[in-house]
């Protein structure tokens, strides 16, 4: 039995916990390989697609994805189904797409019960099963640490989450950054506490990951060592809320702000941050 997983798409919050269990089940798991996708979408959706396809030329039985939203379903507007259902997105475009795993894409005890119906299926061993579960749902416990950030003239970024686990455009865009002596700050709070800073602000939202980009702007507003605040989204795959963009109209931010597609050109978006900032 071969199941493919994804290093990316919020996978550091769950996937810890379900490699070490499928594992103990005696189940490969297998890791994608890089593979280059020509579509005209943006970067981080190439990379998971990308991988998707490497896993699934590897010849995965099952693929492990991560439901980004934790079961919570959207009733008004209409999200990005890039948001609310990556298996069904995925399986639009990717032909003979393997049979999908989907886990709540965070850690957490109440996460034990789906454990136990997975790993029943994969292995048709119960009491396998259960001996894999016992030695691994420690790890259900998940304990945040901050990202290690240092340097000054702080820039917040505030976008949907998946997009603050993907090291490529990151990458680009600290560097554009540094030439301007400014580096990036991500907001060093635990998704869940970031979601409740989003539910204060009182603005409507319902899913998991727009609360949490909300949060970001809440905490981020307020801090003071970050000088500025750079608001990054594509608006057809990973738009920030439409609550919050109204707000940054209504209400501009504290400080020097911009909002910018994710495909910006780095350079000159630092460059304009730089000039705002200067007293």
């Amino acid at each position: 039995m071969r199941v493919g997983v994804l290093n990316s798409w919020l996978s550091s919050r769950y996937l810890p916990f379900w490699e070490s269990y499928l594992q103990a089940l005696e189940v490969e798991v297998v890791q994608p390989e890089e593979a280059s996708v020509n579509l005209p979408v943006p970067a981080p959706i190439r990379r998971v697609l990308g991988q998707v396809f490497s896993l699934k030329t590897q010849g995965v039985d099952y693929l492990l994805l991560p439901d980004v939203q934790l079961g919570v379903e959207p009733h008004r507007g209409s999200p990005s189904p890039w948001l609310v259902d990556l298996q069904a997105t995925l399986e639009r475009l990717v032909p003979g797409l393997p049979p999908a795993l989907v886990v709540p894409a965070e850690r957490s005890p109440e996460v034990a019960g789906l454990a136990a119906k997975i790993g029943q299926l994969l292995t048709q061993n119960p009491m396998l099963a259960r001996r894999a579960l016992e030695r691994t749902k420690h790890q259900l416990g998940f304990t945040f640490t901050p990202p290690k950030q240092s340097g000054t003239h702080l820039i917040g970024l505030v976008a949907q989450p998946m997009l603050l686990d993907d090291p490529g455009w990151l990458a680009a865009l600290r560097a554009a950054l540094a030439e301007q002596g400014l580096s990036l700050f991500l907001a060093d709070k635990a998704p869940a506490e970031l979601r409740q800073e989003g539910a204060h602000l009182e603005l409507g939202l319902e899913l998991p990951t727009d609360l949490e980009a909300a949060g970001m702007h809440r905490y981020l507003s307020r801090l003071g060592k970050v000088k500025g605040l750079l608001y990054v989204h594509d608006p057809e795959y990973l738009p920030l809320p439409n609550p919050l963009r109204k707000l940054l109209k209504k209400s501009e931010p504290p400080k020097p702000w911009r909002l910018v597609g994710l495909e910006a050109p780095w350079p000159q978006v630092a460059a304009e941050l730089a000039q705002r900032l200067q007293p």
